[in-house]
């Protein structure tokens, strides 16, 4: 009971400290000076933060819709006991057992324009193929969504 206790303070205190320090004029360092729902309104003003939150509700919305999707459809086709079905099982558990740290940076040398896949495919002959989701920022959100896909489906 005294850790349970001890956990609500903490996350408790910690939650109003950030609460009263958002309606003051503090930026690094807390300051006491109460300006009101000014913080907000030059947050909710700010064209970089209805940026993020437009690419979270896409990276939300599309993570959670195809990750369900994928991850059901895969899991009916093992389900049919088709040939290979332990190696097929193997490969598609294999993400989960990897740390996120290890997939994102496997992800990042696979879309890297200069290591990863777009080189490999002109290597091939094909010099015009373009394949680079994480130096465009206009694509970068869907990048991090087909790495982010591939670990949790």
């Amino acid at each position: 009971m005294p850790m349970i206790l001890t956990a609500f303070v903490v996350f408790a205190g910690g939650t109003g400290w950030t609460i009263f320090h958002s309606f003051t004029s503090s930026r690094l360092l807390p300051r006491a000076n109460f300006v009101g729902l000014e913080q907000y309104e030059r947050l909710w003003n700010s064209r970089r933060w209805l940026e993020s939150m437009e690419n979270i509700v896409l990276f939300g919305v599309c993570s959670t819709v195809f990750t369900l999707v994928m991850g059901f459809t895969l899991a009916a086709l093992l389900d049919r006991k088709i040939r290979f079905e332990n190696a097929f099982r193997t490969i598609f558990l294999y993400p989960l057992a990897l740390s996120s740290i290890v997939s994102g940076l496997a992800w990042q040398w696979i879309l890297n324009p200069d290591l990863g896949l777009q080189t490999v495919i002109r290597d091939l002959g094909w010099e015009s193929f373009r394949f680079n989701p994480l130096v465009d920022p206009d694509t970068a959100i869907f990048g991090l969504l087909i790495a982010g896909l591939w670990q949790g489906t």
